[in-house]
């Protein structure tokens, strides 16, 4: 599939069409993050013992990575969606406590980051741009996650610190982290064959 750069500098693909190849991919991305998301549930635990809720809030954001990633290296429509609801039901075969719940919170939190890609139609991966996907997918699954911890019954001032650490959290660990791990793989050429290569080959 051809592409072309637009008056924005940004890659412009010509179609949208996924190919086995990108399944496959998310499928393996998926798998990889629902087992490290499972290990990343002691690093929450412990977050809470040094700052409470707010230390917990501070590495949520690890939970969002795997939707931002898929989308950032294969850059089509419902890859962000699809990333993380897999990896979200990866973690629950890999036999997560929270169990079913779980696909309904793969499911919420790669809406945001998904909404994020959309607006900018698919074409837009600068830092910017997936940064507001991990901060903005943070955002969208609050109501669920929140509802789930119980957090609704805490002081609203506390909530408000709870929002921004969690903002911040969603922006570094779901939108700083995937960009510099996908230019990183990208940068090894073993992604070359997807959309995230051939940008970075225009880009040279």
């Amino acid at each position: 599939m051809s592409s072309r750069r637009d008056d924005r500098g940004s890659i412009e693909p010509h179609g949208q069409s996924w190919r086995t190849r990108d399944a496959l991919l998310i499928a393996v991305l998926a798998v990889v993050f629902g087992f490290l998301y499972l290990q990343w549930l002691p690093v929450w635990l412990a977050a809470r013992g040094l700052g409470a809720q707010i230390g917990q809030e501070a590495v949520f954001g690890f939970w969002l990575a795997a939707g931002v990633l898929a989308s950032y290296i294969v850059r089509l429509p419902g890859a962000a969606l699809a990333g993380e609801s897999l990896a979200a039901l990866a973690e629950v075969l890999f036999g997560a406590a929270a169990g079913a719940p779980l696909l309904i919170t793969g499911l919420v939190q790669g809406i945001g980051a998904e909404l994020v890609f959309g607006i900018r139609r698919w074409r837009d991966y600068s830092l910017v741009t997936v940064v507001l996907a991990g901060a903005i997918a943070a955002v969208v699954a609050i109501p669920w996650n929140w509802f789930r911890l119980g957090y609704f019954a805490l002081d609203p001032t506390f909530l408000l610190v709870l929002f921004i650490v969690r903002v911040l959290s969603g922006a570094l660990l779901a939108g700083v982290f995937p960009k510099l791990l996908g230019d990183a793989l990208a940068a090894t050429g073993v992604l070359s064959g997807y959309r995230i290569g051939r940008a970075r080959s225009e880009a040279i």
